[in-house]
């Protein structure tokens, strides 16, 4: 399956939210309603399974006429679409075709026709086909990091092997594919051989496998593609498609079988897994895992979920494509660059233009220039949009933005062509701008050459998820627990092959899977065509890869990611065409659950070396992951890891004779986890030899009683709302769910499989249609092959399923959904619920059973209350403001003001001082903003150019002047202040001639004097603001840092040609004690940077007179776990005494410098030694450059109409 972006880069998702808690014993995290399922290609088709002992009819019939016409002896107009089993031997079905399907009864009539298996709806699967393209050749080459260039260089290319590929079609005449591609079939039309490759999907996955071209070599470049096209031009195919493309693929003797196909349905029972699976008895079958990462564990997809395929998973890329050009100096010096475009393609054209270096960054380009003229500028911390717009704005035609703030010389996202004049905007490394800095120090100038046809100059990708587990790979296991992915390799930022001699780059497991197709073809060609053999080395010798969390800009959680993720890891080509030492046992251990545990494997290996080996037999514990949250569902990506981990008794050491194999049993230990925790641990079994080689077993395990599974973790408790509403949640699969309709005194102990219409009381009634859900669709129940949700979701109904109205009368609910591995002709495997009964009346008709007329009410339930699991406590609060003293120690001062007030009198009647947005007169930063509240009332009309003033004290500067007051569709006045007589003015406008009982509110920000500031001590601050009449007396009081509360401090400082804006936030042992206290912010994309540098965390040991930290302990190497331009967070669990002080500095600067604000928002978490988890509020700490008014409510002024 593939994710195409629209720039080549690493995705970096933000970490998916938790679902909100619910209320303590309910599963309802939020009120979201049922999304409608996806259009449906494949509406009113079916895939129909022949019981395999079906012969001809008594009217000689075969077995397909025969299932065919029994559909349409029971009203349907059926035909048929595809009828599998003239493709392969592998599946005695059909594909049926119903053209007056408009009931979801049809799938059940069809399961009950003699001689049907089994049957499933045809639904459709979509690829997303937005992507970027080029003309230009690149030197690609992913192959170190999976060394199949060193069979590159043994002259290892696949000649004579064909790999099968079902996908979108290919551009058979693309250079890069030249003499490759050997035919195929369209089974899209057969009757067509066109190939054609409308999405571009099938051309881009066949060059992975074989493109030969002299800039861009696929894996096996000289292994032959055959195609099975299951799309037309639309992007959107159906599961029969697929399931036609794999059997057309088998009976054509395909030894390698390719498929970058699938949907979200992780069960190995379902018909394309099911087909998958026989498949993959005879045949390589390599799947696409899925893109699903997001979502977390338990998400595996269809058909990879098959019994014995190959499911692979996505790494990102280890490099980078950059292209060379050179700056040459006047000074008779050059540097030879490499840059990085946004798509990574090669900018085309040859120039010899000047480049000048800016003083700015690219957000903030200082001068201007022609489109034949380049601009060497640092590279800013906004978006890399705004950067482009920016350069566009300052009229250069060429951009080269020399790195910063360790942001990586790598792919921007989403940069726009929209500005004819911009030819090229780039990234280039940080010392590029050292080198020019310095020539321009000379009085040199520079030129930037490029040449057209230049050779790319290729590096180590300088990001943090260069080489790591890609985030939107799709984690296993399936529902059924079986291992999913098996193995991963380069899935992120590939670069392919695209129809009209144009090559694009995109992400996804699509792409990951035709590489592993690439070194099978490899193997088969050169070693021997042994699926099982193969697939053995393939993860027996593969490399555990760590566990990479790609959220807040990706850090390294754990030394090995779960195998969940990532399967046995990267595949090792070298090693898989190398090794003496053979596995011959299973490729994976599967430990199963709690209840069906199989602890105990015999591992059988083979040394096929010339001399007798000794292995030593070790284990490898990967990341334990939570797979639940507290509320039982699924924990989305990036799942909280465990500390515990399994253990390994085996024995220590193993010798084996050349030629000889030998059995070792060993026996795997679960972790020291809660009974039925959700815990998916895994590892390797580690054998490594005297020879130098080292292969390995991986095992998987969940830590959960998966056999008889609750959907929801505990028995199915739908909470009903009015209509009636019904609410349900899945946090594990299920073959089936249904809401059905039965009568008042229906029970759980009449249910059959299927279902028995019936009418009365005690009958079963019906399936439901839900009501237009929140898509305008609507859901037909029963559903199948459920995904799991990540929250509760409801639906309304209104009818039956097969559009019926429901009559008037009493009735009850009934939901049912069948659990993992149950039996459906089995009433115990199956959840089964009643509500409580409710009414439903159409129009004026009266309700069986009562006497007078009802309405529609709302469904309650009498379900017992169900024992819920003991969460951790969770208290949120808001962060307490200061204590306000009972009496603030220290000298009284008082500031008065040498100015001489006019205008009219006794008008002012509030002027205070306070704190910036908080109405408090304590104040611990002298430096910091305050606010001047200004009040004013004038009772009658004023004529126009009337004025009123205060005087201001020496003291007080930047007070926010030159504003405009608002009034209702008026101006009441404008604002002005001279610092040399001290009088601040209002100026009254006509709004003040034709209103009366007029009042102003609004306030001024303004500040103390730095000077000042610096020699105020604890004490009393009397501000005196002289009026005409009377003299207000503004008291602000200067007192300690309060220790018992949160600090917050702003600070303002030059860095770096801008303004550093420094918040410190300050924790005392007062408010724990605590386990860990964690601090977590970020910066939107579009916004502002933090400054590593200058961020950190630190323990106060000593204080000075107003309680502000003087001596200290720097822990940020320990503390700070993430740190980048857009995300900080960081965690301190170490030990503090009593009269310690935790601070957190993060530092930030202005992506756009006209900016008037920067915003600092976090969240604080204090892990309470008690086991509470006090989550503060989320905090935001806007820094103001700039002086201004801000009224008290819409406008400055209100008042009457005189």
């Amino acid at each position: 399956m593939a994710r195409w972006y629209t720039i080549a880069q690493a995705i970096l998702l933000a970490a998916a939210a938790s679902p909100a808690a619910a209320a303590e014993g309910s599963f309802i995290s939020s009120r979201e309603r049922l999304t409608a399922p996806a259009a449906e290609a494949g509406k009113g088709r079916y895939i129909v399974e022949l019981q395999p002992s079906t012969g001809n009819t008594a009217r000689q019939e075969t077995p397909v006429e025969a299932v065919v016409e029994q559909i349409s002896s029971l009203g349907y107009d059926a035909k048929l679409k595809d009828d599998f089993t003239t493709i392969s031997s592998r599946f005695k079905g059909v594909s049926v075709e119903i053209a007056n399907d408009n009931s979801t009864g049809a799938l059940d009539d069809i399961k009950s026709i003699p001689g049907v298996a089994g049957a499933w709806p045809v639904y459709p699967i979509a690829l997303d086909t937005s992507f970027e393209v080029t003309t230009g050749f690149q030197k690609w080459n992913p192959h170190v990091a999976t060394r199949v260039d060193e069979l590159h260089g043994r002259n290892l290319t696949g000649a004579g092997q064909r790999v099968c590929v079902v996908d979108s079609g290919v551009d058979v005449a693309h250079p890069a594919l030249a003499g490759r591609v050997a035919g195929g079939r369209n089974l899209v039309d057969e009757g067509s051989s066109e190939l054609t490759d409308c999405a571009g999907h099938g051309t881009f996955v066949s060059s992975v496998i074989a493109a030969s071209h002299k800039d861009f070599s696929g894996v096996a470049p000289a292994a032959e593609i055959f195609m099975y096209k299951v799309f037309g031009c639309a992007a959107t195919t159906s599961n029969d498609l697929v399931l036609k493309g794999i059997l057309a693929a088998d009976s054509d003797n395909c030894d390698i079988i390719s498929v970058s196909i699938g949907s979200n349905t992780g069960y190995a029972n379902s018909v394309m897994s099911r087909v998958a699976s026989q498949v993959a008895q005879d045949r390589l079958l390599i799947i696409a895992a899925g893109n699903s990462g997001e979502m977390g564990p338990y998400f595996a997809s269809s058909p990879a979920a098959g019994r014995g395929v190959v499911s692979v998973g996505s790494v990102e890329a280890a490099q980078t494509l950059g292209w060379p050009a050179t700056l040459v100096s006047s000074s008779g010096e050059s540097l030879n660059i490499s840059y990085v475009t946004s798509e990574g393609s090669k900018f085309n054209e040859t120039i010899d233009v000047p480049i000048v270096l800016d003083a700015g960054d690219s957000c903030n380009i200082a001068g201007s220039g022609d489109e034949k003229t380049a601009v060497l500028v640092k590279r800013g911390v906004c978006s890399p949009v705004f950067s482009y717009n920016t350069l566009a704005g300052a009229g250069y035609g060429y951009g080269i933005l020399f790195d910063s703030y360790n942001q990586g010389a790598y792919y921007m996202a989403d940069v726009p062509d929209t500005a004819d004049s911009v030819h090229l905007m780039a990234v280039t490394a940080a010392s590029v701008g050292d080198w020019a800095s310095k020539q321009i120090g000379g009085n040199s100038t520079l030129r930037l050459k490029i040449q057209a046809d230049a050779q790319p100059a290729a590096f180590a990708a300088d990001v943090p998820s260069a080489g790591q587990l890609s985030s939107f790979s799709s984690w296993g296991p399936t529902y059924e627990n079986d291992f999913s992915p098996v193995i991963s390799a380069p899935g992120g930022v590939v670069y392919g092959a695209f129809p009209e001699n144009q090559y694009a780059i995109s992400s996804g497991t699509s792409f990951a899977t035709p590489y592993v197709a690439g070194i099978a073809a490899l193997y088969y060609a050169h070693v021997k065509k042994d699926r099982d053999e193969f697939v053995r080395r393939l993860t027996s010798t593969a490399v555990a890869l760590p566990a990479f969390d790609a959220s807040l800009g990706g850090r390294v959680v754990s030394e090995v990611a779960s195998l969940a993720q990532q399967g046995a890891g990267l595949v090792d080509a070298a090693k898989v065409f190398a090794y003496a030492t053979v596995l011959l046992s299973e490729p994976t251990l599967s430990l199963n659950d709690t209840d069906n545990r199989v602890s105990t494997h015999t591992i059988r290996i083979q040394n096929n070396g010339d001399e007798a080996v000794t292995y030593n037999v070790s284990h490898i514990a990967a990341s334990t992951v939570q797979s639940r949250n507290v509320l039982l569902y699924p924990n989305p990506y990036y799942p909280p890891l465990l500390a515990s981990s399994g253990s390994l008794a085996a024995p220590k050491t193993v010798t084996v004779a050349p030629g000889a194999t030998q059995d070792i049993e060993i026996t795997l230990t679960a972790p020291d986890v809660g009974a039925d925790s959700g815990a998916l641990w895994s590892g390797k079994v580690i054998l490594a030899g005297s020879n130098d080689e080292l292969i390995s077993v991986p095992y998987r395990y969940d830590d959960t009683n998966g056999d008889l599974l609750p959907l929801d973790g505990r028995p199915f408790r739908p909470a009903d709302g009015e209509s009636p509403e019904t609410y349900f949640a899945f946090r594990y699969g299920t073959y089936e769910f249904s809401l059905d309709l039965v009568g008042v005194d229906y029970t759980t102990d009449q249910f059959v499989y299927p279902p028995k219409h019936g009418s009365g009381s005690k009958a079963w009634l019906g399936s439901v249609r839900s009501e237009p859900l929140k898509d305008n669709g609507y859901m037909d129940f029963p559903m199948r092959e459920v995904v799991r949700f990540s929250e509760g979701r409801y639906v309304t109904f209104r009818s039956f399923a097969n559009g019926t109205a429901i009559p008037s009368g009493r009735y009850r609910i009934f939901t049912r959904a069948l659990r993992i591995f149950g039996d459906a002709s089995n009433p115990k495997d199956w959840q089964l619920f009643l509500t409580d009964p409710f009414s439903i009346q159409l129009g004026d008709d009266p309700i069986p059973g009562q006497n007078a007329t009802a309405t529609t009410r709302a469904v309650t339930s009498t379900a017992a209350a169900t024992a819920t699991e003991t969460a951790p406590a969770v208290t949120t609060s808001a962060i307490p403001a200061t204590t306000v003293p009972v009496s603030v120690p220290g000298p009284t001062s008082t500031l008065t003001a040498a100015a001489t007030p006019t205008g009219l009198s006794d008008a002012f009647t509030t002027l205070k001082l306070q704190r910036l947005r908080e109405d408090t007169p304590y104040i611990t930063d002298p430096e910091a903003w305050m606010e001047l509240h200004v009040q004013i009332s004038l009772p009658n009309p004023v004529s126009t150019g009337s004025v009123l003033s205060f005087g201001v004290p020496a003291e007080i500067v930047d007070i926010a002047a030159d504003d405009q007051l608002s009034a209702p569709a008026g101006l009441a006045g404008t604002t002005s202040f001279d610092p040399e007589t001290r009088l601040y003015t209002i100026e009254l406008g006509d709004w003040t001639t034709w209103n009366k009982n007029m009042a102003g509110d609004f306030f001024l920000m303004c500040r103390f004097t730095p000077e000042f500031a610096a020699t105020m001590k604890q004490g009393t601050y009397v501000v005196q603001f002289p009026t005409v009449g009377k003299v207000h007396e503004a008291v602000v009081y200067y007192t300690a840092v309060d220790r018992t509360a949160v600090y917050e401090r702003q600070l303002t400082t030059p860095y770096d040609g801008t303004t550093l804006f420094t918040a410190e936030v300050e924790i005392a042992p007062a408010l724990g004690p605590w386990d860990f206290v964690r601090l977590q912010t970020s910066h939107s994309t579009d916004d502002d940077g933090f400054v590593c540098d200058r961020s950190g965390v630190l323990v106060g040991h000593e204080f000075d007179a107003e309680n502000r930290i003087v001596k200290s302990t720097d822990v940020t190497a320990s503390a700070v776990e993430v740190c980048n331009v857009k995300n900080f967070l960081a965690v301190y669990n170490g030990t503090m005494t009593g009269g310690d002080v935790l601070r957190f500095t993060v530092a930030s600067i202005q992506g756009d410098r006209a900016s008037w604000t920067l915003n600092t928002m976090y969240l604080l978490d204090v892990q309470l030694s008690n086991g509470t988890l006090v989550l503060y509020d989320q905090r935001n700490l806007p820094f103001e450059k700039n002086t201004r008014l801000r009224n008290f409510n819409f406008n400055s002024f209100t008042g009457e109409r005189a």
